[in-house]
């Protein structure tokens, strides 16, 4: 495990697990989804083939989704799981100090390098991708962002810039409408979080400079993203209304989760997919930004 701390933020960063950031926390409140295995260990965890496998596994936070994100893709030249291995396979940590951590992973002759910053404010993640190996891979990535606890205590509203546009999924994460221009049909409330929220996903599209700000009368969070393959964002919103298996009514999050691909049907889906050449590189990064509103910080 990796602990990183500045002023009045701290995160912890496991490597054994998609290095993935599976706590924040700024001026005393947690932001991050935690799940019913978030007290676990830190462990190496077998290939999740299936969404069910992946979730029992998800202890929550903050992962890269890569070399597919999204439904598993049997199919596939190299086959692929649930939101890609890399998600929750072990990551070479190469350094790390007080306030950073760099990490790398490879397999199949693909790989990513990924760089944590921990500010004052939030997080950030830098992370480059290759395809190292002869033949064009298929890939699909995201940045699987997922805010809950504290963030989840009282009714947010989502802000994206003018022009986005929002389209349905269903809770699979495959196309299930049009897509309109934000927030969609009105009944459908896309701007509206709360306690009477159901489990839905939907796709946005998100002109530059993108970013979607989540804004409460407790908090005011800001999702922004740079990359030229990144022009959407996944928002999924699951606030216990799912009884069924993995799910079990026990899981609070709220994903907004940069993209290259408007689906979450991975690369068995033909739209959207991103082909990397043998040899080639893409860089892009994220951040994340909490302010809690005065009184509500610890």
């Amino acid at each position: 495990m990796i602990e990183l701390t500045r002023g009045g933020c701290a995160a912890r960063i496991l490597p054994e697990e998609g290095a993935v950031a599976a706590s924040l926390r700024v001026s005393g409140h947690d932001v991050l989804s935690t799940t019913r295995v978030a007290g676990e260990a830190e462990r190496a965890r077998p290939v999740a083939v299936t969404e069910d496998d992946w979730v029992r596994a998800w202890r929550g936070g903050w992962q890269l989704c890569f070399p597919t994100a999204g439904q598993a893709d049997t199919s596939a030249a190299i086959a692929q799981g649930f939101h890609g291995v890399a998600s929750q396979a072990a990551w070479q940590v190469l350094a790390q100090d007080r306030t950073r951590a760099w990490l790398a992973w490879e397999g199949d002759r693909i790989g990513a390098r990924r760089n944590w910053t921990l500010h004052e404010d939030g997080l950030e993640a830098r992370t480059e991708a290759w395809n190292a190996g002869p033949t064009p891979r298929r890939v699909a990535i995201a940045e699987h962002l997922v805010l809950g606890q504290d963030v989840l205590a009282g009714a947010l509203e989502i802000v994206p810039p003018e022009g986005t546009r929002v389209a349905p999924l269903d809770y699979a994460g495959h196309p299930a409408g049009d897509a309109l221009a934000w927030p969609g049909e009105a009944d459908e409330a896309w701007a509206s979080v709360d306690e009477r929220t159901p489990a839905r996903v939907a796709a946005l599209t998100v002109p530059v400079p993108r970013s979607l700000g989540i804004r409460g009368d407790h908090v005011s969070v800001e999702v922004s993203w740079e990359g030229d393959a990144f022009a959407h964002a996944l928002l999924w919103e699951e606030l216990g209304a799912t009884p069924d298996p993995p799910w079990d009514g026990q899981v609070h999050a709220l994903g907004i989760e940069p993209t290259t691909t408007p689906h979450g049907a991975g690369t068995a889906h033909d739209v959207g997919i991103l082909e990397l050449a043998p040899g080639q590189h893409i860089r892009w990064s994220c951040r994340l930004r909490v302010r809690w509103q005065e009184g509500d910080a610890a």
